[in-house]
């Protein structure tokens, strides 16, 4: 790789279609093509350094990490990559890697990227002189990511999961209500975009805080690229028939609309510039680089990092696209995080080993769980119960309305994945239970869920997570699920911690022969930001499962070493901590290790 400085590119025009890569600030952008990366100048378009890549790497691809930006350039081979990292002023290498599979470069966000291969997916670090590559937990490889606010957005089979690039665990799920391969994805703190395979022409559009915004942008040519910036809720998309460029703004205030720049006829690349101003760059191959102000693109979105929130979040809203997995709960002070372990040194080959313990995310901070005669919070506790109990009967009397707010209910129906007619089902169950009845009349709860008969005659969802029992023409709520909204200890097992989305989303192991259950929970809940629920003796683990998912916490249970053949101790993709002997048996779970 040969870097030179840019005097002789400062009329810079890209020979063949290039790619082009933005810098955060908006002060630079890396146009790549395939045997050079030119860094240019913002908004003055001059050119500021020329990157030369290695003719006999497979690919190459570029990102900008860090504060002043760094670039990043990987270059994939058929057997292994190289990174380097990059000070465009100068320009000057400040460290190289090599990393021990073919990987791809799929997002970035502050000093983080995200790079995933065939054989595992990894996270590199970029310091002021030294690249550290940590390997990246996912239970499924990703097959698409962006960045919203500070986060990484990454495509899973059937769902979008937030993960925190400094822990490197995940913060929250989206699942998707249909099958669709995402092809691309990005967002702010206010929303996620994304683009499928299977409806191309579309943008579809996630409100994670709803503002009346569209759910979706058509456009009238499948789309071939997308971009934005993790601080705005304007996107560019590049036409893949026209190479015409397109402003959409996910607020909805103005429909999609193409836009023209000069010099330029038929995109090769467009990116969104978020700076000192709000700008389009457009390429095309033996065309001067052009730039369009944006002067009506609505303000940037303020991007708050854990420590500077002042307030709990507003709880993201389901779509009517996705239903969201989990109600994130209120940021307390942030805890003193643990420095994450690396997978390799930046001069060791990345192997994909297991990482060191994964750092608290320093959104939640442990507390001790409540006593069941502790104070409650002064705003009235009891006032929605009150309409849950009104709504309740008057639909016992054959009256249709609509259901009352109930948050400790919507919290749960949350943490479940329930559509909206399940959430007025638990509703109705539990405001059976608040009048005192035995439970609700299956014709009452096909009413309140769109007349669906398999929910109340016991075939459908709630059935099968075992949220209601159904005997004697009654269906009531399950006890576990009554205590939690009662607020009443959980008899499985001791809570501590912060409750709200489990930090995990899927069995993990931790290696103590002896340590007490009660006293492993405080130092985890700790370690993953969230709340764990300790098993008592002789829990059922069904029931401490129903119990943990209920209460927004991860189960903590001690396995031994299973028998041959045997099934596993928790389903696959049930957030639990299996406290187990020696690292073996986790081997023989095949879970990893905390």
């Amino acid at each position: 790789m040969v870097a030179r400085p840019g005097p002789e590119i400062a009329k810079f025009v890209p020979a063949e279609p290039p790619r082009i890569s933005i810098s955060p600030d908006g002060s630079l952008a890396a146009i790549a093509e395939a045997l050079r990366v030119v860094v240019v100048e913002l908004p003055g378009l001059t050119g500021l350094a020329e990157i030369g890549i290695d003719p006999e790497a497979a690919a190459t691809e570029v990102a900008w990490v860090g504060a002043p930006a760094r670039l990043l350039v990987l270059s994939r081979y058929a057997a292994y990559s190289t990174v380097h990292l990059l000070d465009p002023h100068g320009p000057r290498s400040l460290a190289e890697i090599r990393l021990e599979s073919p990987m791809r470069l799929f997002a970035s966000t502050g000093p983080h990227a995200l790079t995933v291969g065939a054989t595992g997916a990894a996270v590199l670090t970029a310091g002021d002189a030294h690249l550290t590559p940590y390997q990246f937990p996912s239970r499924a490889m990703p097959l698409a990511a962006g960045a919203a606010g500070g986060q990484f957005l990454v495509a899973l089979p059937g769902a979008i999961e937030e993960w925190d690039p400094q822990s490197r665990m995940p913060k929250r799920r989206l699942r998707l209500p249909r099958p669709a391969a995402i092809t691309a994805l990005g967002g702010s703190e206010r929303v996620v975009w994304m683009t499928t395979q299977q409806e191309p022409a579309r943008l579809d559009v996630i409100p994670l805080v709803t503002r009346g915004q569209p759910k979706a942008h058509d456009l009238p040519e499948p789309i071939a690229h997308a971009s934005g910036h993790p601080r705005s809720d304007l996107v560019l998309c590049l036409g893949a028939e026209s190479g015409r460029i397109y402003l959409v703004d996910l607020d909805g205030k103005k429909p999609p609309r193409p836009i023209s720049l000069e010099g330029i006829d038929r995109a090769d690349a467009a990116g969104l510039v978020v700076g000192r101003m709000v700008a389009a760059l457009g390429a095309q191959a033996r065309r001067p680089l052009a730039l369009l102000p944006l002067d009506e693109a609505p303000p940037a979105v303020e991007v708050r990092g854990p420590a500077a929130a002042d307030g709990p979040d507003e709880p993201p809203k389901p779509s009517t696209l996705i239903e969201e997995d989990f109600t994130p709960s209120p940021r307390p002070a942030a805890a003193t995080p643990r420095s994450p372990g690396p997978v390799a040194a930046s001069s060791t080959p990345l192997g994909f080993t297991p990482a060191a313990a994964p750092a608290s995310s320093a959104r939640q901070a442990l507390v001790g769980a409540p006593a069941a005669g502790s104070a409650r919070p002064a705003a009235d506790a009891a006032r929605w119960r009150d309409d849950v109990v009104a709504w309740t009967r008057a639909v016992f009397a054959g009256v249709d309305r609509e259901a009352p707010p109930a948050p400790a209910v919507d919290a749960v129906a949350a943490r479940f994945e329930l559509a909206p007619p399940l959430r007025r089902t638990l509703i109705l169950l539990y405001g059976a239970h608040l009048c005192g009845d035995p439970g609700a009349a299956p014709v009452d709860v096909a009413r309140v869920n769109d007349r669906a008969w398999d929910e109340a005659l016991g075939r459908g969802r709630l059935a099968e997570a075992r949220l209601a029992v159904y005997e004697r023409s009654r269906v009531r709520l399950a006890p576990s699920i009554l205590r939690t909204l009662d607020e009443l200890p959980p008899v499985t097992g001791t809570l501590v911690g912060v409750p709200g989305a489990p930090a995990l989303l899927a069995p993990w192991a931790v290696v103590s022969p002896d340590e007490p259950l009660d006293a492993l929970a405080v130092r985890l809940a700790a370690q993953i930001g969230g709340a764990v629920l300790a098993a008592h003796p002789g829990a059922d683990p069904a029931e401490l499962l129903l119990e943990a998912r209920a209460r927004g916490a991860v189960a903590l249970l001690r396995v031994g070493r299973p028998a041959p053949g045997a099934a596993p101790p928790v389903p696959p993709d049930e957030p639990a901590i299996l406290a187990v002997d020696d690292e073996s048996v986790a081997a023989q779970l095949e879970v990893p290790l905390l």
